[in-house]
C-alpha cells in the first residue's frame, strides 16, 4: 500500500497495512540512511507469515516491553501462539523471559503478586508502590514465571521495541505522533494537506542526522524520567551545525536541561546554559536570572502607550457565561442591521493569515514535514521559521501590495476547506465572515498583523483581542478586548494592543463593572 492510499479500518489487518506503509515510506525517502539492523529488521518482517506480522505490530503499538499471552486476544489473529512461533525463532520475542519482582507487578495485580509471594492479607493496605519498595530487596532474584508461580500463562517480552520506535521516530520525526495518525485520517477525524517532498527537503541528510536525533530523543527521555540534568548534558549529541532544525530541537533540550537545573536551584549552571542558548526563550530566562542574582527586577524598555478604554456595567449572570459572551450580547443588542459583531479572540486574524499564507506555512522545506499526517510544519515555532521561507512569505505578502489577496483568500477557503492548519479555524469562519471582514480590514493592517505574526509565531499569534466589531456600510472595523471586574491584561494582549495602536488602528478595552459589586481599591 502506498503512504496516503486509505487503509480502511473496516478492514480488521488495518493496523497491519499502516504499519506496512510506514517502513515502506521509509524505504523509498530513506533507504540509503537506514542501518543494517534496521535493513534486516525489514527483510524478515516481510517473510513471516500475515497472523506473526499483525502479532508483531499488535504488541509494538502496546505499552510493553511484558505482555501476558492470554492478553493479546485479537479476534483476527486465529491463534495467537502460533503467531508467535516465528517472532521466537527470529529472537524477536522471548517466550521464556526472566522476571524480577517489580516484573510481576506490571504483569499482575496487587492481589495476585502478594499470593504469588505468599504475603499475609493486611500487606495489601500498602500501596502498590510502598508494597513494591518494600519488596525489592527481600526478593531480588529474577526467573521465568513458572518459578514464581504456578499461573497457566506464558509471558513475552519483546525484543525489537528500540527498532520499532527507531522507525517510527524517523517516520514521525517528532517524539508525539503514532501509528494512530493513520487511522484518524481514515475515519476522516482529519484531513490533511499534501505535502510534495522531494530529495530536497527529505528530514535527514546523512545517517549521523538520525542518530542524533535518536539521541535528542534519549535525553528527553532521561529528562522526563527524573535523571539529574548534569548527566544528562554528558549524553547530549554535540552542536549539529548542518542540519538546522535538528540543532533547534537540540538548542530546546538544552532549555529545558536549563530549566531543570533552575529547580534544582543551581542558577549558575541555569544561566551559563541560558547564556549560550538560541532558543527563544533563553534570553528572558538568563534576564530574570541576572536580575534575580542582582536583587531587582529587569525590565525591557519601550515607549509608553496608553490603551484606550471604556466601561460597561453589567448585571453579573446567574448562569455559567463568559464575561466576553455577555459584552457581545450588549454589543449586539445596541447595534444597528448593519453592524456586525462577533467573538473571534485570535481565530480570526489568524485565519486571515493562515489562508494568504498557506503557500508559505506547507512549503516543503527540509525538516518541516516527514509523513502525511502534519496539521502543520514541525518547525512552526521555531526561531527561524520565517528565514527559512522567506521567499514564499515575500510572494504571500505581495497580494496585499496588489490587491489580489482577498481572491487568494477566498479561493484558499474554496480548495482547503477542512485541511488541518495551524492557523486556520474552520469551525469559526464562513464565507460571509471572510467577505465583510476583507472589506472592513485595510490591506495595510492585514499586512501588519501578518507581518507581526511571522516576527515570534509562538507569541505573536495569541493575544488578539477578543471581539470584532464590523461597520459594513463604512468598511470599518473595532477590536474590543473585554476584563471582567478586577482581571489585568495579559502580556502577549499588552503587546498586541501596544502593537495595534502604534499603528493607529482602532483598538480598545472594555471593562467590565458588575452591577452592585463595589469596586476594590489595590
Amino acid at each position: 500500500m502506498q503512504l496516503g492510499e486509505s487503509s480502511s479500518v473496516a478492514d480488521p489487518f488495518y493496523y497491519l497495512a499502516n504499519f506496512q506503509a510506514m517502513i515502506d515510506t521509509l524505504q523509498r525517502r530513506d533507504g540509503d540512511l537506514l542501518a543494517p539492523e534496521e535493513r534486516r529488521f525489514i527483510v524478515d518482517f516481510y517473510d513471516l507469515p500475515r497472523d506473526a506480522r499483525a502479532l508483531l505490530v499488535r504488541m509494538v503499538m502496546r505499552k510493553g516491553p511484558l505482555f501476558r499471552a492470554s492478553r493479546l486476544a485479537y479476534s483476527e489473529i486465529a491463534d495467537v501462539g502460533a503467531a508467535a512461533l516465528p517472532l521466537i525463532g527470529l529472537q524477536w520475542i522471548d517466550d521464556r523471559p526472566d522476571l524480577g519482582v517489580a516484573d510481576l507487578f506490571q504483569l499482575f495485580g496487587k492481589v495476585q503478586v502478594a499470593r504469588y509471594l505468599g504475603l499475609p492479607k493486611h500487606r495489601l493496605q500498602e500501596t502498590k508502590s510502598a508494597l513494591l519498595a518494600s519488596l525489592r530487596d527481600a526478593h531480588p532474584e529474577r526467573q521465568p514465571l513458572h518459578n514464581w508461580c504456578a499461573e497457566p500463562d506464558t509471558v513475552y517480552r519483546l525484543g525489537v521495541a528500540a527498532v520499532c520506535l527507531r522507525l517510527r521516530l524517523m517516520f514521525f520525526g517528532n517524539f508525539r505522533q503514532d501509528l494512530s495518525e493513520f487511522v484518524l485520517a481514515d475515519l476522516g477525524v482529519f484531513r490533511y494537506e499534501s505535502i510534495g517532498l522531494h530529495a530536497e527537503s527529505r528530514p535527514f541528510p546523512t545517517r549521523r542526522h538520525v542518530d542524533d536525533f535518536h539521541g535528542l530523543y534519549r535525553c528527553r527521555e532521561m529528562l522526563h524520567g527524573g535523571i539529574e540534568p548534569a548527566e544528562i548534558e554528558d549524553a547530549l549529541p554535540p552542536p549539529i551545525k548542518d542540519c538546522d532544525w535538528l540543532e533547534d530541537r537540540r538548542e530546546k533540550l538544552r532549555f529545558q536541561i536549563a530549566r531543570a537545573y533552575e529547580r534544582a536551584h543551581k542558577t549558575d549552571r541555569a544561566a551559563s546554559i541560558y547564556s549560550t542558548c538560541s532558543y527563544p526563550e533563553a534570553q528572558a530566562r538568563a534576564a530574570r536570572l541576572s536580575g534575580a542574582a542582582s536583587g531587582r527586577p529587569r525590565r525591557l524598555a519601550r515607549d509608553a502607550v496608553i490603551v484606550p478604554a471604556f466601561e460597561l456595567t453589567l448585571e453579573r449572570p446567574e448562569e455559567d457565561r463568559s464575561v466576553e459572551h455577555l459584552v457581545l450580547d450588549h454589543l449586539l443588542a445596541a447595534a444597528n442591521e448593519e453592524t456586525l459583531v462577533l467573538y473571534v479572540e485570535n481565530a480570526l486574524i489568524n485565519s486571515l493569515f493562515g489562508l494568504l499564507c498557506w503557500p508559505a506555512v506547507f512549503a516543503p522545506v527540509p525538516g518541516a514535514f516527514f509523513h502525511p499526517f502534519h496539521r502543520g510544519p514541525a518547525d512552526l515555532s521555531s526561531a527561524k521559521f520565517y528565514d527559512r521561507r522567506r521567499r514564499e512569505f515575500s510572494y504571500c505578502f505581495a497580494q496585499l501590495q496588489s490587491g489580489a489577496y482577498r481572491d487568494a483568500i477566498l479561493r484558499r477557503f474554496a480548495q482547503s476547506q477542512g485541511i488541518a492548519s495551524p492557523f486556520v479555524a474552520w469551525e469559526l469562519i464562513d464565507e460571509r465572515l471572510l467577505r465583510t471582514a476583507l472589506a472592513c480590514f485595510p490591506a495595510e493592517h492585514l499586512r501588519l498583523w501578518f507581518e507581526y505574526i511571522v516576527r515570534d509565531i509562538r507569541t505573536n499569534r495569541a493575544g488578539f483581542p477578543d471581539l470584532v466589531q464590523f461597520f459594513p456600510g463604512s468598511c470599518r472595523y473595532r477590536l474590543i478586548e473585554v476584563k471582567a471586574q478586577g482581571d489585568r491584561l495579559q502580556n502577549n494582549q499588552r503587546l498586541c494592543l501596544e502593537f495595534m495602536l502604534r499603528h493607529q488602528m482602532p483598538v480598545s478595552v472594555c471593562r467590565v463593572r458588575w452591577a452592585g459589586v463595589a469596586v476594590q481599591v489595590t
